[in-house]
């Protein structure tokens, strides 16, 4: 029986069961279907996992209870169909999920108990935070007895454990909002939960939970102390969302209620059909005006191209000159640049000099922001503010405002370190830097701390990007939670690298002298080589699409 138990388990959570395809296991009895949906609001079934036979073994009853994790319908009532009914109660499976990296190994098994170590490379927690911990493994241990002859599971960690290609199928990536200190954006943090498993709830508690405790510094929870749902649950019908918060909730200010039914929206808007909130509590509907919602508009999927001719949009080869930017262009000599989303401020990458511009019907007005030596192209935020950077060891990082203000940052990785490349998000909340110590480039997320008027006050503990690794030679946000880089590997090869900020990587088509990337949202990649050509990515494979280019990136940023 040990020997067949050992093989069972091997068979089971080995890597090769599923890496051919992203589908779940085709077991007699379980199958994937489509999904169904139902007026009731019951939770669909798009996998349902067979419970325990009559006669079940301890191989089978192990083997189902971990196929069974990837039902997690009706807080995972199948799985808990192995589970002795003591046990059965106190299993938490949505503390904790492992994403497993490799074949798991039989430690030890007497017949009752058995351990067992499982290598992973991600794991999310109840709150659906993501964490990349690339080459981990954790033992775990189950426990069996007989219960009126049928063996069930006594004991067992509080966890589920998949496969990637099944994570990726049965979780979902969702955007929770929270509002910046000035009460202008809502800045996202990225969480995965179960795609089904009573999504809106989850996420809704998620948003009442809170920041996880890196972003906090940048972001603000509307929602005092205590607030809980008044029953753990969030109806969905005809696309209205009906959030019931308990009594705590009455202490929120009525100013403020606008800015929470905006959070909710943006939030639960993740959970497809959902396109309205109402918020009550103690079942009482709130009657809350509608406030402004916090997300910018869409921005412009055609990069930006700087030219000796000044910037422009490319679509293909065809350009589209930006207006006003000749001039400053060619009398600054510019080598990079940023430009607001708006189209209507521009700062300028000269020799060791930045410029901002104020592009308009009363003509452009120049303004010398920086001149240090080393400069890196700049960036912009929402308040179009100006970043810059010097890649001189322990640089400090300075923004100025229009109107000249300046805040100075020290280099938040000592005097001994080099920043290669900043890149702000487009709420400007959350700033990218890529930089180089002992002859490693890695790249991080600073949150930006700000003032109830939103000028900068510092940057928070970094958050760090380890999915780049440590040859990083570019980065540019994708989208609000998405950031793409281009990244070496040990033979020297380059390539394209986009990364969930809290999420999954994925890795790209190689790259070849590549010095900058951009992307639009909906996955269109380009990027700028040692030339000055730029291609765009292909259905199979890059596409030159203009040359003698001096800098390339998106609008906003």
């Amino acid at each position: 029986m040990s020997f067949k138990l050992i093989r069972f388990l091997a068979i089971l959570i080995s890597p090769l069961l599923l890496s051919a395809c992203a589908t779940l296991p085709n077991l007699a009895a379980n199958q994937l279907g489509p999904e169904i949906l139902t007026d009731a609001g019951t939770e669909a079934l798009y996998y349902s996992p067979a419970g325990p036979s009559e006669k079940a073994t301890q191989e089978q009853i192990i083997t189902g209870f971990l196929y069974a994790g990837n039902g997690p319908q009706d807080d995972y009532a199948v799985a808990r169909e192995f589970l002795t009914a003591s046990f059965s109660t106190k299993w938490k499976p949505s503390a904790e999920t492992l994403i497993q990296s490799g074949e798991a190994k039989v430690i030890s098994n007497t017949g009752t108990k058995i351990r067992m170590e499982v290598p992973f490379d991600a794991r999310v927690a109840q709150d659906g935070t993501y964490e990349a911990v690339p080459k981990s493994s954790r033992f775990i241990e189950f426990r069996l007895l007989q219960v009126s002859g049928k063996w069930r599971i006594s004991a067992a960690p509080n966890l589920t454990i998949l496969l990637r290609p099944n994570f990726g199928l049965l979780f979902q990536p969702v955007s929770v909002y929270f509002w910046d200190q000035a009460l202008t954006h809502l800045v996202p943090e990225l969480r995965w939960f179960p795609t089904k498993g009573a999504l809106a709830t989850r996420i809704t508690n998620a948003l009442i939970a809170g920041p996880s405790p890196w972003l906090e510094p940048a972001v603000q929870n509307l929602l005092p102390k205590g607030t809980k749902l008044n029953i753990n649950s969030v109806t969905v019908t005809a696309g209205n969302a009906e959030v019931d918060f308990n009594a705590v909730a009455l202490k929120m200010p009525t100013w403020k209620r606008p800015y929470l039914r905006s959070q909710l929206l943006a939030t639960l808007s993740e959970v497809t059909g959902i396109i309205d909130v109402t918020i009550s509590i103690q079942r009482t509907v709130q009657e809350i005006a509608i406030g402004s919602s916090g997300l910018s508009g869409s921005p412009s999927n055609l990069p930006v191209v700087l030219t000796k001719d000044g910037l422009f949009h490319i679509a293909g080869s065809t350009t589209f000159q930006i207006n006003d930017t000749q001039k400053p262009v060619q009398e600054l000599d510019a080598k990079g640049f940023a430009i607001s989303e708006d189209e209507t401020f521009l700062a300028l990458l000269g020799d060791n000099t930045v410029h901002s511009y104020t592009l308009g019907l009363i003509g452009v007005k120049d303004k010398l922001v920086d001149s240090r030596s080393k400069l890196l192209n700049p960036t912009l935020d929402p308040y179009n503010q100006v970043w810059t950077a010097s890649s001189m060891k322990g640089a400090d990082i300075k923004i100025i405002d229009k109107a000249g203000g300046l805040v100075v940052i020290p280099n938040p990785y000592g005097l001994g370190a080099a920043i290669r490349g900043i890149a702000m998000s487009p709420e400007g909340s959350r700033l990218a830097v890529l930089h180089d110590y002992y002859n490693r480039s890695t790249v991080d997320i600073f949150p930006v701390v700000r003032d109830k008027t939103g000028k900068v006050a510092g940057l928070a503990p970094r958050y760090p990007l380890t999915q780049y690794g440590n040859s990083a030679t570019a980065i540019a946000w994708v989208d609000r939670v998405t950031l793409a880089g281009l990244i070496k590997d040990k033979a020297g090869v380059q390539s394209l690298l986009t990364t969930m900020v809290g999420g999954d990587s994925v890795a790209g088509r190689t790259t070849s002298n590549g010095l900058a990337v951009a992307s639009s949202i909906g996955g269109n990649h380009f990027y700028l080589d040692s030339n000055g050509d730029v291609f765009a990515s292909k259905r199979f494979g890059w596409e030159k699409t203009l040359g003698e280019v001096l800098a390339l990136r998106m609008a906003g940023q």
